[in-house]
């Protein structure tokens, strides 16, 4: 009896922490879409680097989608690099870092890091933009909705223009 109370507890506190499924190709297209599409409204601290780089860390929801799809194409007049990393150390130089760590303790590393190296941190992750990450996207009846903590992205030193912010729900500030 008891090992089913745990395994039922086991599974009832990682359904909290884990990240929503993407529901259809659909949201995933959006996803991978917007990444491309933040650059015309975020200002990023000034870097030499030659490309774009964006990171996965943990899984890969897109497949070869984000491959695809960045293959020829610029983002702030550089090649897009898609790199893939499993854990925080091997993150490096990024631009955009989207999270799909499902345990928090390892979550929070990230938005650590990526705070303290000025990359916009992304994910669909619950809570997450109220723990420093700076933009969590959601999607409700297949719509995407935007939650921005505008507090992190000053803390980046990443300026997030007025039209995005517009359109996003704004938070101040962490709840941990």
């Amino acid at each position: 009896m008891k090992k089913w109370v745990a395994l039922l507890v086991a599974v009832l506190v990682g359904q909290l922490f884990s990240l929503p499924a993407f529901a259809s190709d659909e949201e995933k297209q959006l996803v991978a879409v917007f990444f491309g599409r933040l650059a015309s409204h975020i200002e990023l601290p000034d870097r030499s680097a030659r490309t774009f780089v964006i990171t996965l860390i943990d899984e890969n929801p897109f497949g070869n989608l984000l491959d695809d799809l960045y293959k020829d194409k610029t983002i702030a007049g550089k090649p897009v690099e898609i790199r893939y990393v499993a854990k925080v150390e091997d993150i490096g130089r990024s631009d955009i870092l989207f999270v799909t760590l499902i345990n928090p303790q390892a979550r929070q590393t990230a938005i650590d890091y990526a705070q303290n190296h000025s990359i916009l941190s992304i994910s669909r992750a619950n809570g997450f933009a109220e723990h420093g990450g700076i933009i969590q996207l959601d999607f409700v009846q297949q719509r995407m909705r935007i939650k921005i903590n505008q507090e992190a992205a000053v803390k980046s030193h990443i300026r997030i223009d007025a039209p995005l912010l517009a359109m996003a729900t704004v938070i101040r500030g962490e709840t941990r």
